[in-house]
């Protein structure tokens, strides 16, 4: 029994070192991020500077799900046929509609689409590549350089995977995106060249495993093999960035093992939690209960060591009347690691502003309980002296 229990801590220690290192992956970046909240939970020179090949469409269509209605129509435009490599043919001229060119960027890939999706929104590649770079400093991109809107080779066209891997969390948020990631294949509805209707998904990780519902596939000589995947168990969603990899397949099953073997979803702080007390001025109440306005879920590993610290911040000055569900702050939690979430603090109860006759009463109130408190003083005071008084002359009497 003795060596049992020498063993078992033993054990564990060997069990934790492998579950550390158990992520050999031959991508030069990568990382895995817990969809939900967007926290990165491992990585490999995430913050280097690479190649994003087509994984860049992400962004595209991000931006075309956002700035574009689904039955809104894109014209190719007159130069259409001048862009290279993988495409869905369009021609100059012809008509389609913004939910069925998502399907030629996301599933095969088409750098064509994405050239007519980039001249109907901003007028042209460069005016949209600056679009795509400010959309992903709104998302939490650091370092992002994106100049062209399809991936094709560009020396001054580069992201880390930290930044893909925000980008990509931030894209599956939205149902349309969502859908049109997850499918093998797709005919499209078009007006021209009908016999090139069908959309073939690229991402051949949907034929091998269940789980995996996205995202998108890149490859260019330069930037070599690239995925970004998304894979939902046990009630949540991870999403894996590779790049430049030798086995872009291999590295994915193997990150998305890993990262399920040792997280699981855990809820942080629940919506309606009162986390501390406001202060306002002018008020009836001189605070007001602080509510988490949202609730929070993040994948945390499972022997539970993670360092997390939350902070709550209110608003400063804040004045009656406040009304129950006004904004009064933010609740924030991070990991130290340079991931923050924040959820707004609203007020938990009604607080009336104060008549003419209660502010007068509590403005008087101070300095009645501050005499009091001086007349208080000076009558301890004056027994003590008397009684002094009255002992000395017993004494010498």
């Amino acid at each position: 029994m003795k060596l049992i229990q020498r063993l078992v801590p033993i054990a564990c220690l060997a069990f934790a070192a492998l579950s550390a290192i158990a992520v050999d992956v031959t991508a030069q970046s990568a990382a895995i991020f817990d969809e939900a909240s967007g926290r990165m939970l491992w990585s490999k020179n995430a913050e280097v500077l690479k190649y994003p090949a087509s994984t860049t469409k992400i962004l595209t269509a991000l931006l075309l799900i956002e700035r574009c209605r689904p039955e809104e129509i894109i014209v190719a435009p007159k130069d259409i046929e001048t862009v290279t490599d993988s495409s869905m043919h369009l021609r100059p001229g012809e008509r389609i509609s913004a939910r069925e060119i998502l399907y030629g960027i996301l599933l095969r890939s088409a750098n064509d689409a994405c050239h007519a999706v980039a001249v109907h929104i901003s007028g042209s590649d460069k005016e949209f590549a600056k679009l795509m770079n400010e959309r992903a400093k709104q998302i939490g991109c650091r370092n992002p350089h994106f100049h062209n809107p399809h991936g094709l080779n560009d020396k001054e066209h580069m992201v880390s995977a930290r930044d893909l891997g925000l980008i990509a969390c931030e894209a599956m948020k939205y149902p349309e995106f969502r859908e049109v990631v997850k499918q093998r294949k797709h005919c499209v509805v078009r007006s021209t060249n009908l016999e090139d209707r069908w959309m073939i998904n690229h991402n051949k990780a949907l034929w091998h495993d269940p789980t995996t519902d996205g995202v998108k596939t890149g490859y260019t000589v330069p930037a070599g093999r690239c995925f970004v995947g998304s894979a939902m168990r046990n009630g949540y969603r991870l999403i894996t960035v590779i790049m430049n990899s030798q086995d872009w397949q291999a590295d994915h099953f193997m990150m998305l093992r890993w990262a399920f073997a040792n997280y699981s979803l855990e809820k942080v702080i629940e919506k309606g939690t009162v986390v501390g007390k406001a202060p306002i001025k002018s008020g009836e109440s001189r605070t007001v209960p602080a509510v988490i306005a949202g609730g929070l879920k993040v994948a945390l590993t499972n022997d539970k060591s993670n360092a997390l610290s939350q902070h709550v911040s209110y608003f400063d000055g804040m004045k009656a009347p406040i009304k129950e569900g006004d904004k009064i702050g933010v609740w924030s939690i991070s990991d130290g690691k340079g991931w923050t979430r924040t959820i707004n603090l609203v007020a938990g109860a009604n607080v009336d502003r104060l008549t003419i006759a209660q502010r007068a009463r509590r403005g008087i109130w101070p300095y009645v309980w501050g005499l009091a408190g001086l007349f208080a003083a000076r009558w301890v005071y004056l027994q003590r002296v008397r009684g002094r008084r009255k002992y000395s002359y017993a004494r010498y009497r």
